[in-house]
């Protein structure tokens, strides 16, 4: 895993909507916090959650909310970032849950692992995810991230 260097001209900075964040599911200690860090350099807020079942009860939790409000899930969740491999509930059903949801769906999932090969990306895409990154790759991040938030617009 290398480390975020926030100064590197090649990450993208992003103008989310007033009050929009980016769920962030990820069990390791260091990989949150380089992910934070980096979010962070893009000018993304990020909530973030040590397993996706966490992740999916402040998504049912921030839904909910919206509809009670009469928003937009989208004007609160610009994106979700997701591990694969966590205690409790992986990435892969995670994604699968908000892809399989009402009023869910249009939300950008992201999966970062350091899980690679044919057979882990085919399986992303069967889960809907809408990109892949592997760990920990900043400009790659970013780039990915800038592809499905154009992407949703």
């Amino acid at each position: 895993m290398r480390g975020v260097e926030p100064g590197e001209e090649t990450v993208k900075n992003f103008n989310l909507k007033p009050g929009q964040v980016a769920i962030v599911a990820e069990d390791s200690k260091v990989a949150r916090q380089l992910l934070e860090q980096g979010l962070k350099s893009m000018g993304i807020p990020a909530m973030m959650f040590n397993t996706g079942l966490e992740a999916w009860i402040k998504i049912s939790e921030m839904q909910k909310e919206a509809q009670a409000n009469g928003e937009s899930i989208n004007d609160k969740i610009a994106l979700v970032l997701t591990d694969l491999e966590m205690p409790e509930m992986d990435g892969f059903t995670l994604t699968r849950n908000i892809k399989r949801g009402e009023g869910l769906r249009q939300i950008p999932v992201v999966i970062h692992s350091s899980l690679s090969g044919s057979a882990n990306e085919d399986h992303v895409r069967k889960v809907g995810a809408d990109g892949y990154v592997a760990k920990f790759e900043i400009n790659e991040l970013s780039s990915v991230i800038h592809g499905v938030l154009e992407k949703k617009r």
